[in-house]
Formats: structure tokens, C-alpha cells, sequence
């Protein structure tokens, strides 16, 4: 179903030149313009240090300082090459907007609430809307994680 592609998660792949212990030192060492955690050794979850409206009220990790999360893992290829695969995570919480309208309609249904038509097409509009913030702020976050890995080339 192409509604709900976008909350699908997204692999990108980054192969790189430098090895694992440098790529370690290089994210670990410099000042970034996002949030990293490792979760083992060759895995690690970076997130935007501040994200204009997710930071409180889609605050759902305590480990990320924006709900903007992009998982990230490693594999060697070669002794100097790596590939780095970032994926987003699922966005259960967005389906909810696309609920909300269902609820209405049946309360509407079986209590006459007096609820007005247009009403029901608010939530699919702030769906899209805050599909394309979400959207926009994962491809800015992993935009930053290329350019920090390209400066060092």
C-alpha cells in the first residue's frame, strides 16, 4: 500500500575508504552536529541534537536527543573499505493521526456528536505534513553523517 511506504524503514548504504577502528576515532573524536550512541561494537544509533517540535513531543527514546533516529551498522569488506547501512525506524506513532478520523466517524456514527465533515480531513492533512517534517529532518540528519564521513577522505 503506497500510504504507508513512508513509514517503512529505509535503508542507505555508505561504502567508505577509511577502516573500522578510524571511522571509530572520527565519530567518536569530533564535534558533531548530531547525537551519537554506540549500541555495540559495530553498531551505533545518531539522532539531531535538537529537532524543531520532536524533541518533547515525540520524545519516545531516552537514549536520543530527538525522536529523529537513524540506526546505524558496519561490516568490514576489506581491510580500508567499509559499508555503513542506516536505516530509519518505523513510525508506529504517525499511524495513530490516520486512526484518530476512524474513531470519530464511529463515535460519530453511533452518538450523533454533530461533528462536521471537513473535520475528518484534517487528520490525513497533518499526516502528510508531519510525514514530510519527519522526512525531511532524517535526510538532514543523514546528510550530516555523510559530510562528517566525507571530510575525512
Amino acid at each position: 500500500m503506497t500510504l504507508f511506504n513512508p513509514l517503512k524503514i529505509n535503508p542507505e548504504y555508505i561504502l567508505t575508504d577509511l577502516g573500522i577502528a578510524e571511522l571509530k576515532t572520527l565519530l567518536d573524536g569530533k564535534e558533531k552536529s548530531f547525537f551519537l550512541k554506540w549500541i555495540s561494537d559495530n553498531k551505533f544509533m545518531i539522532s539531531l541534537n535538537f529537532s524543531i517540535g520532536t524533541n518533547h513531543a515525540f520524545d519516545l527514546n531516552n537514549d536520543a536527543k530527538s525522536a529523529i533516529i537513524v540506526y546505524g551498522t558496519i561490516s568490514k569488506l576489506a581491510e580500508d573499505k567499509i559499508n555503513i547501512v542506516l536505516e530509519t525506524k518505523f513510525k508506529y506513532g504517525l499511524i495513530l493521526i490516520l486512526v484518530i478520523p476512524l474513531i470519530m466517524l464511529i463515535l460519530e456514527l453511533t452518538m450523533d456528536l454533530g461533528i462536521p465533515l471537513p473535520f475528518y480531513f484534517v487528520f490525513p492533512l497533518v499526516f502528510i505534513l508531519v510525514l514530510f517534517f519527519f522526512r525531511s529532518e532524517e535526510k538532514r540528519l543523514i546528510r550530516y553523517f555523510r559530510e562528517l564521513i566525507n571530510t575525512e577522505k
